[in-house]
């Protein structure tokens, strides 16, 4: 039997830590936390919607090792809406912690805070990215029909709560004093979408290895991140954002938990 020689164990410890670096998923690499603000091409939402176009007026992303968020401003002819998607890498024993409603969320958009909110019942219906709720409303004091949307998807098997690693949310509000049938509002949350999802997309259907691509690429520094964070919380001196964001939801769980394990 050969043993390992003293001289030779260094070059075997650094041979094996090189190798687990090499292996390690890019995701968890350093830097940490980034925001950045893309251009209107770049990014994940999708929103098709006549008085909005099809183009963002705003889009900030931002990214850390566990978690991709990304907010979407669309604005035209006194129309307004605000969505946002987070998720997490395919690879990480990751999910979200998301206990909102519709009600919740709503009541923290810039747009919407403080103001007197008229609501109706919430209803599930099946689109193209899976069970989203929505639930109509109308701000009185401005007299715009509303609606929120929310959808969770993907829920992780390992994670002994079965919580989702996929969640968009967000609202649309028509221009004042023009009201939404239920067509119309089928019609509005049809147009939403994901690059790489719903919408063919090569450069998004990675969600390991190129997951912080678009913040990667658009990253201006930490005063740029501040500034595109602040857009996303505070708007850019208008009534759009929301305060909480980037929410840092994402959470470990321990795969092994309920199965033998801690």
């Amino acid at each position: 039997m050969r043993f390992i020689g003293r001289e030779v164990l260094p070059l075997v410890v650094v041979a094996v830590a090189v190798t687990l670096v090499a292996c390690a998923d890019v995701s968890s690499r350093p830097p940490v936390e980034r925001t950045a603000e893309l251009p209107p091409d770049k990014g994940l939402i999708l929103f098709k919607a006549d008085h909005v176009g099809d183009r963002p007026a705003r889009r900030i992303q931002y990214s850390d090792n566990e978690q991709r968020v990304e907010y979407a401003l669309y604005r035209g002819g006194g129309a307004q809406a605000e969505f946002v998607y987070m998720e997490r890498p395919y690879n990480l024993n990751v999910a979200f912690n998301f206990p909102y409603t519709i009600a919740d969320r709503v009541g923290a958009w810039n747009y919407s805070k403080d103001q007197p909110i008229q609501w109706e019942q919430a209803t599930r219906i099946d689109t193209k990215l899976g069970d989203v709720f929505y639930r109509p409303y109308r701000l009185t004091a401005r007299n715009q029909h509303c609606f929120g949307v929310s959808g969770e998807w993907d829920r992780d098997p390992k994670d002994w709560r079965q919580r989702h690693t996929r969640i968009m949310f967000g609202y649309y509000c028509a221009p004042a004093g023009q009201e939404l049938s239920r067509d119309r509002m089928m019609s509005l949350i049809g147009g939403l979408g994901l690059k790489g999802v719903t919408d063919r997309s090569d450069d998004y259907a990675d969600t390991v290895y190129n997951f912080h691509r678009d913040v990667a690429a658009n990253f201006s520094g930490p005063q740029g991140s501040l500034k595109a964070t602040g857009i996303a919380r505070n708007g850019a001196g208008d009534s759009a954002g929301v305060a909480d964001y980037p929410f840092h939801l994402a959470e470990y769980y321990n795969p092994y938990y309920g199965r033998g394990g801690n």
